[in-house]
């Protein structure tokens, strides 16, 4: 015994030597960056797979735990983020700049789309096996790590600011969403970051407020959802324009200069990325994002805000299909408790104000009550957005901030001591009510008694969170009860975080044998889908699908499907085979009945599920089964049209890469390329410029001399070059600004030294 307590306190002795070494702020750093890791344990640890091609796709097999359920509210993390990205990640490691998707339907713009972030740095983690795992994991950190030093430029305590972390860190939008509406949510704390620190006006080795500032808007803009990046904004824009007032007077001009001159070298930063996405949406479809569809979360979503599990996990309310499909997070009852309590604080009293009046106006507004989405759509480009669904992520934050201060006021004012019971009870009350009112909605779901008690424990979970923090509270005149009441908000915000991780399958066996045949024997053609690939895994495996799922959408590829492909296509940036083997059997008879039109979209392949027998109609045309497997049979058509070919008599072609081909005429001729005609290509021959036209209204046409002619193309998004030479004015403002400023105070400190 002698022995193990001389090794404990030798123990004690080197922690506490080593925290006198390490600074001030490494631990939360560790503790927010753990907190990360245990909140996705369940795939840090390979207990779960959360690749988004189990539900995304009918090519793969999932091995379950205690259900398959959804981990991820948006399909477009395996439609789009997984595939596009990855594409990109592997387009740049090979040297290539990410402007063209050639994988899905006739090929489109890659970095223009903007979902695939396909500029954004963080992007390359997709080259690797696990990469969408480390991608979420890094933008989570980003997001905790900001906040705890934003919560802090606001004097809120250590823990207290590293509890704050953990809880944004780990919050609804990250927990649920999974597509690239989450990128940009974790620049939203360096933005108010860089705010404050621009009114400090700190400097830190030449760095100061504004630089931060102009990093964080360009990475919001480069992470690939502009609507979440400019609503974000536009909380960052009210905080901007409340700590004004803080400045002192004499200051203010040159924190506003600053302020102003953070956003316009952002956007200058990220003109490459902005440019190419302005020039693909003039020629894009954009569905109903293109005027106000005046979208709003249904009524019974309200109670998921405090409640997250009211209705059980992602999806397996059948009754709360429609609140799960168009919610963009959650906020959590422990931590909306005591945002309550930090709305009535003294210091930082306009921020406060501001904070609370954000959270309401925009919640009413995403429900639209009192007409509050119509005040929105006031503000310019707020109509083009989703707002019901993106505001999110800024209430998110408005929340924790609000909490942070208010667990700060209960450690250091007798007054929020008083009110913390009060504001606890409401909340209590606003719990209870929103259990009350989903009640109606989980009437009649039938679940298995083990589901049922699971269902219990996950709407009791506020309750207990809420429990916890008033029996804690209530001894808040001790020093530790703050960062006790810290630890429960960090407590509630990662067991809510980790609950649809636990319903990730536990394996996922992706049946590859379909993939290797079209890959050793697609060349340049493309297949059509059937409900096994969907859209767009293509761009993953680097198969040529016609099938696509995007938006924005090319809008010539959209007025191909309805003129030539299938008319019954709606809307039109869904074009696959949906609605099970009822829209199986529907594609399959426009396929019959514009066989000729698939022919010429250099369509080779009919990738089918196992189970599907070809309609008689398609093996009258000619069809062939070429492969087959448990899972999927392959069909090949007679014949296609190849990707290079020639509509003139006596000429021949031949290519090895989609974008060079060789072309001999015996009198000149034309040379026509299966690929979706857009501004920004450019083609040559023999070296010289020549125009490109369409034909058909979606496919290149480029007119050859006689004699034999290599033919290249090469895409490029209009007005590029202006946007590179915007990039460098920006990143030449981020080295020269600085130098200047300390040239000139070094200087004027050399001229008072010589007085």
């Amino acid at each position: 015994m002698a022995a193990l307590r001389r090794r404990a306190s030798s123990l004690r002795t080197q922690i506490v030597r080593i925290n006198r070494t390490l600074p001030t702020w490494a631990w939360p750093v560790v503790i927010i960056i753990v907190a990360v890791l245990l909140g996705n344990i369940m795939y840090t640890s390979g207990l779960a797979n959360n690749s988004p091609i189990g539900f995304t796709s009918g090519i793969s097999r999932s091995i379950c735990r205690l259900a398959c359920g959804r981990s991820f509210i948006d399909p477009n993390v395996g439609f789009i983020t997984q595939p596009l990205s990855h594409l990109a990640a592997m387009d740049l490691l090979h040297g290539h700049v990410p402007w063209w998707n050639y994988f899905e339907g006739l090929g489109q713009p890659l970095a223009g789309e903007m979902q695939s972030a396909a500029l954004f740095p963080f992007t390359l983690l997709f080259a690797m096996p696990a990469g969408l795992l480390l991608f979420h994991l890094s933008l989570e950190m980003v997001a905790g790590l900001a906040t705890y030093a934003l919560v802090r430029r606001l004097s809120v305590p250590i823990p207290i600011a590293t509890a704050i972390g953990v809880v944004f860190a780990l919050n609804g939008t990250f927990a649920w969403l999974g597509n690239a509406t989450l990128n940009p949510v974790a620049f939203l704390p360096l933005l108010l970051l860089g705010i404050e620190l621009t009114y400090e006006g700190r400097v830190f080795h030449h760095v100061t407020g504004w630089h931060v500032i102009a990093v964080a808007v360009a990475l919001a803009l480069y992470a690939g959802f502009p609507e979440v990046a400019y609503l974000d904004g536009l909380l960052a824009i009210g905080w901007a324009i409340v700590r004004f007032f803080v400045v002192p007077r004499q200051a203010r001009l040159r924190a506003a200069v600053d302020v102003a001159l953070g956003g316009v070298v952002g956007l200058l930063l990220s003109l490459p990325i902005l440019v190419a996405f302005v020039d693909f949406m003039k020629v894009a479809n954009t569905g109903s994002h293109s005027t106000d569809a005046t979208i709003q979360l249904p009524a019974q979503a309200l109670s998921m805000f405090l409640d997250p599990y009211v209705y059980g996990t992602i999806f397996s309310n059948p009754n709360a299909v429609n609140a799960w499909g168009s919610i963009g997070g959650y906020l959590l009852a422990g931590s909306s408790a005591l945002a309550l309590l930090g709305l009535f604080g003294a210091r930082h009293r306009a921020l406060r104000i501001f904070l609370g009046a954000w959270i309401l106006v925009s919640s009413l507004a995403m429900f639209n009550s009192a007409d509050m989405h119509k005040l929105f759509n006031l503000i310019p480009y707020v109509k083009q957005t989703a707002f019901s669904r993106y505001a999110m992520p800024s209430v998110e934050m408005a929340v924790v901030v609000l909490a942070g201060l208010g667990l700060m006021d209960l450690a250091s004012s007798r007054v929020a001591r008083r009110l913390f019971f009060a504001t606890s009870a409401v909340t209590v009350g606003l719990t209870l009510w929103a259990m009350g009112a989903s009640a109606h909605y989980n009437r009649g779901v039938v679940l298995s008694h083990r589901s049922e008690i699971i269902l219990l424990g996950l709407q009791a979970l506020p309750l207990v969170a809420l429990g916890l923090i008033i029996i804690v509270g209530s001894f808040s005149k001790y020093r530790i009860v703050p960062v006790l009441l810290a630890v429960i908000l960090a407590g509630e915000a990662m067991v809510n975080f980790f609950v649809p991780t636990a319903e990730a399958p536990k394996q996922i066996n992706i049946d590859y044998a379909p993939i290797s045949f079209l890959l050793q024997h697609q060349g340049q053609n493309r297949f059509l889908d059937f409900d096994v690939l969907y859209p767009n895994w293509g761009s993953q495996y680097g198969l040529y699908a016609l099938n696509a799922i995007d938006l924005p959408f090319p809008q010539t590829f959209a007025n191909l499907i309805l003129s030539q492909l299938n008319p019954d296509t709606n809307p039109v940036r869904l074009f696959f085979a949906k609605g099970g083997m009822g829209g199986v059997i529907l594609q399959e008879k426009m396929l019959v009945a514009h066989f000729k039109a698939y022919q010429a979209a250099s369509v080779k392949y009919l990738l089918m599920p196992d189970a599907v027998k070809p309609l008689p109609q398609l093996k009258k045309l000619g069809i062939k089964k070429v492969f087959h497997d448990y899972i999927a049979t392959i069909y090949a058509m007679p014949t296609t049209t190849p990707f290079f070919s020639s509509s003139t008599t006596g000429c021949t072609v031949s290519s090895t890469s989609v974008d060079h081909a060789s072309i001999t005429c015996a009198k000149g001729g034309t040379l026509v390329r299966s690929e979706l005609v857009m501004a920004g290509w450019h083609a040559t021959v023999n070296g010289t410029s020549v125009p490109i036209t369409a034909t058909d209204g979606a496919y290149q046409t480029v007119a050859v001399p006689q004699g034999t002619s290599t033919v290249a193309f090469t895409f490029l998004p209009p007005h590029e070059e202006l946007a590179l030479g915007g990039f460098l004015l920006g990143l030449l403002a981020l080295i020269v600004v600085p130098t200047v400023r300390w040239w000139r105070r070094g200087t004027g400190k050399h001229s008072r030294d010589e007085s």
